[in-house]
């Protein structure tokens, strides 16, 4: 079983940052803009930054595996299987079965995946130096390092339980609670609402 890593006080702020000024968050929201920025160029050819980024990996590597891929996008096997389908559904990858281990496919581009690749890397790259035109190599090199360290460092944590949470049982038992003391206050309303009338026409 997971062990819960306590967080000393010391190291708690004292004041809790709202959500969206919380590294994670930022995290999110440079990613789902820099996503944004690709799927304007993709959408014609149904990929996504997902896809994109497999078809530069193999652009830079010329050939990976599944598992590879996997490991260098840091994503599922699922995810990685449902993209690479995509891809060799458009005829943008070859699939081919290795001569050592024939349980093990080798992924390579097509002429056409080369183009796209090309492509592809070539909107990276500009996306890459439009957001560091105005930053200095100092600045640069500090903020790959602690990218770097911050990844490392999630590397251990997602292996942690870090936070306690409700069980799926304890929140059921909530529900059931909750939805037993409706029928009261559901009840008590038509009664309510008669004596409001009452006062209004007394009142009138």
């Amino acid at each position: 079983m997971a062990r819960v890593v306590p967080i000393s006080p010391e190291k708690s702020a004292p004041t809790p940052p709202p959500l969206e000024d919380r590294l994670t968050f930022l995290v999110h929201s440079v990613a789902a803009r820099i996503a944004a920025v690709g799927n304007r160029h993709f959408r014609a050819h149904d990929l996504n930054h997902y896809s994109a980024r497999i078809l530069v990996l193999l652009l830079e590597h010329e050939e990976l595996r599944a598992g590879e891929l996997v490991d260098l996008m840091v994503l599922p096997q699922s995810t990685i299987s449902s993209q690479l389908q995509g891809l060799h559904t458009k005829r943008l990858i070859r699939r081919r079965r290795s001569r050592r281990d024939s349980r093990s496919v080798i992924l390579t581009l097509t002429p056409a995946g080369l183009e796209l690749a090309r492509d592809c890397d070539g909107l990276s790259l500009r996306v890459h130096h439009a957001l560091l035109e105005d930053v200095s190599e100092r600045e640069k090199k500090a903020a790959i390092g602690f990218l770097r360290k911050i990844d490392a460092r999630l590397l251990e944590l997602q292996t942690q339980e870090l936070y306690p949470f409700h069980g799926p049982a304890q929140l059921e038992r909530m529900t059931r609670l909750n939805d037993a003391v409706r029928p009261e206050k559901s009840a008590a309303t038509p009664k309510a609402r008669a004596t409001a009338k009452t006062k209004s026409l007394v009142k009138g």
